[in-house]
């Protein structure tokens, strides 16, 4: 099965199916997002004694990449952090983005959606979009668990995964020597009702006769205090998002942001909301149904947000697009201001 444009089969949920002896995989692909749910994949992976020659991470660059980067919804840290993770672990690191990421799928005029590109070692793959409906978008993403109409997710990283995987000719293998591929990714079913009813192990929708495709959640039955417990085993510091209190990090600009994360946002960050609140006004059209981006922080509260001296350093850390990767194990290990917050402000 081609991978190309199907963002229709990507909605439903994949057969079920069982795991493979781990060490019968020749690669293993964490969906690596920088959060804590997908980190704690790639600890856990360590953990079983996976080599780290067959793991890779793969990171979908919402805000697009290289010339096709448009600095809109993501955190400027967010690549760079993954990147000094892979340098910490000696794990290959590699990115996969649509041309101009969200921000040219928003704006799409009667055009088909934009061409998908990979990074690896430095080289560019460009893998252009041929099939598909002329549309207009012009709408932000609906607040809903529907990929149909929640189109970020399906757009800007589902199918700009599944392209590459599909096309990429390192993992093609053969009808006579099928390559066997694990596609590691971290939703709880603590998370979300919707999330409850997820297979821990499916076979992917990007399988076929010359590879076998597993998708598997290792840590679908965790909690969320196990999941900080693996960061404190290692001393791990998380991605800055959480030291400055928001519960989960996705797009800085989430769709799914409550109040108080709007108003955090604005008061770190004002140049970046003011560019979200000139967008809706473009549109004519409001991220949250109820009010506008204005209203919707004027609502809310910076309790959130640390009062002592470390927010300077931990705002500077977010908003910079460098990260070493010896700022990443802690001296003394604590558990940030985002944790234990809940699953408010996510998907479905």
């Amino acid at each position: 099965m081609n991978c190309e444009i199907m963002i229709e089969t990507q909605l439903e949920r994949g057969q079920q199916d069982e795991l493979l002896p781990l060490d019968q995989y020749d690669k293993v692909l964490i969906a690596e997002s920088a959060g804590k749910d997908s980190m704690a994949c790639l600890f856990h992976m360590l953990d079983l004694g996976i080599p780290k020659e067959k793991i890779e991470l793969w990171h979908q660059s919402i805000d697009g990449g290289g010339e096709q980067h448009t600095e809109f919804l993501d955190w400027p840290v967010t690549e760079s952090y993954i990147e000094a993770v892979g340098q910490l672990y000696g794990i290959k690191t590699t990115y996969q983005w649509r041309s101009h990421g969200i921000y040219g799928e928003l704006l799409r005029q009667d055009s088909l959606t934009g061409d998908v590109y990979h990074l690896e070692d430095g080289e560019i793959r460009h893998w252009p979009t041929t099939r598909g409906k002329r549309s207009t978008r012009r709408r932000w993403p609906a607040m809903s668990a529907d990929l149909r109409t929640r189109w970020c997710s399906a757009y800007a990283k589902i199918d700009v995964f599944a392209r590459v995987l599909s096309n990429h000719p390192d993992y093609q293998g053969s009808k006579e020597k099928p390559l066997n591929i694990l596609v590691v990714s971290g939703e709880r079913r603590e998370e979300s009702a919707n999330r409850a009813r997820y297979h821990e192990v499916e076979l992917h929708r990007c399988s076929n006769k010359k590879r076998r495709v597993h998708a598997w959640r290792p840590v679908i039955d965790w909690s969320e205090r196990q999941i900080w417990d693996v960061y404190e085993k290692r001393r791990f510091l998380p991605h800055p998002a959480y030291l400055l209190g928001w519960n989960r990090t996705s797009c800085f600009g989430c769709i799914f942001s409550t109040a108080d994360l709007w108003a955090m946002m604005r008061e770190i960050a004002p140049d970046r909301f003011d560019r979200l609140v000139r967008m809706e006004k473009e549109l004519q059209h409001t991220i949250d149904p109820k009010w506008t981006l204005e209203e919707k922080a004027n609502l809310g509260s910076l309790k959130r947000l640390p009062t002592d001296a470390r927010l300077s350093r931990w705002v500077e850390l977010a908003l910079n697009r460098s990260f070493v990767a010896s700022d990443l194990i802690m001296e003394a290990w604590e558990l940030p201001a985002g944790a234990m917050r809940g699953a408010a402000g996510g998907p479905g």
